[in-house]
């Protein structure tokens, strides 16, 4: 689970925007509030999200935790993704300036171990006449077993120090001379098959979501079609859902022809299977990202979704939202992270799931949280307020 994120000099943001997913003591007892699994005396929202304008910096928060997550597990062999993933605010005083991204989370540093709340600190250093030429000035991991975090590495560009738990023998380690500036030690050392990077990338890898950098996930039918062939609980989960929400869809099966996998939907009342292309861009949007919702809930992960509700229905995303409040669907704690601009959607959450992002014409994006607006009540509904202009983050025609 998500405990904090920082974001400096990021795409949108310039000065450091913190945000803190910790609910406060006096919030109710909800279903949409989880026990953490590091602290038991600490709750966080099972589902977040994000709300705002156009070009406000929605997408720009999911981005900064996807970009760092995917340069911690991936950058020893994405050489050249770092100058697509990280980009400073476009602005000349800013360009010689470091991204800064810090993300605290949960996770062990074995299967056996207990959980923790684990810190990664990354910098990113670009230079003013090349924004394409990034390095990292820091990174840094760090623990806390007990109330005080303890260091398990720590870099400032080609230095490194490590803790006693990363089982490294020093700075003079041969495999620390592999490190690139470009590369993070996680990504580096777990090629190098070190037990605790390995594990560490594995646990930060599982992060499911639909952009990567400023991207869309581009999944061609085939891609994600062969993700319900290669998993048969997946797939029954999927026709599960789909008659449950669905009226008079039956099921999706699957078949293999000479260009891969196709699908197919029986529908009650019809002769005939209706096909994938036929089918409305609602059932394919929602086939598209089942799978990423069902491993987030398997596995107690994270899944970020940007623009959760294109296509789909208003009535089918708080059926979403409560299957991460469900004790017996999301017993391992995962957690929905989403941008979206329908606000019907505050209807179906409390002010602690709800942060929003202003951008003012020529400025950079500023995020709040909606419990922090002083006087903000939990009646009546958030909805009517946000419309009425009473939460900001709003668009302003003409």
């Amino acid at each position: 689970m998500l405990y904090k994120i920082i974001i400096e000099n990021f795409f949108s943001i310039t000065d450091r925007q913190e945000l803190t997913f910790e609910v406060p003591a006096n919030a109710p007892d909800l279903a949409c509030f989880k026990l953490s699994r590091s602290d038991h005396k600490t709750r966080l929202p099972a589902v977040v999200g994000f709300f705002g304008p156009n070009a406000s910096g929605k997408s720009t928060i999911l981005r900064a935790v996807v970009s760092a997550a995917i340069f911690a597990c991936h950058s020893f062999d994405w050489v050249s993704h770092i100058n697509n993933l990280f980009q400073p605010y476009r602005q000349k005083k800013w360009w010689g300036r470091p991204t800064k991204i810090t993300i605290e989370f949960d996770s062990q540093l074995n299967d056996g171990a207990p959980s923790a709340i684990f810190r990664y600190e990354l910098h990113i250093g670009h230079q003013a006449n090349d924004l394409r030429n990034k390095v990292v000035l820091y990174e840094a991991l760090s623990y806390a077993p007990t109330e005080k975090f303890r260091r398990l590495f720590e870099r400032e560009g080609q230095k490194f120090n490590f803790g006693r738990e990363f089982d490294i023998s020093g700075a003079n380690d041969p495999r620390t001379q592999s490190i690139r500036p470009d590369a993070s030690v996680i990504s580096t050392l777990a090629k190098l098959n070190h037990p605790l990077s390995s594990y560490l990338s594995a646990v930060i890898g599982s992060l499911q979501t639909n952009i990567i950098g400023v991207y869309k996930i581009q999944q061609n039918v085939n891609q994600f079609l062969s993700i319900y062939v290669n998993d048969k609980n997946c797939l029954e989960r999927l026709n599960k859902e789909l008659r449950r929400l669905d009226i008079g869809l039956e099921s999706m099966t699957i078949e293999q022809s000479g260009q891969g996998p196709f699908a197919k939907f029986q529908h009650a009342g019809l002769d005939e299977f209706i096909y994938f292309d036929e089918e409305s861009a609602g059932t394919k949007r929602f086939v598209e990202i089942f799978p990423r919702i069902h491993y987030a809930l398997e596995t107690g992960g994270i899944v970020m979704i940007d623009e959760i509700d294109t296509d789909l229905h208003p009535l089918l995303l708080p059926e979403l939202f409560r299957w991460f409040g469900d004790p017996q669907r999301n017993s391992k704690g995962a957690q929905l992270f989403f941008t979206a601009h329908n606000p019907a959607l505050l209807e179906d959450l409390e002010k602690e799931q709800v942060f929003l992002t202003e951008k003012t014409s020529g400025q950079p994006t500023h995020v709040y949280g909606a419990r922090d607006i002083k006087g903000l009540r939990r009646e009546p509904s958030l909805m009517k307020k946000y419309l009425a202009g009473e939460l900001g983050a709003v668009p302003h025609v003409g």
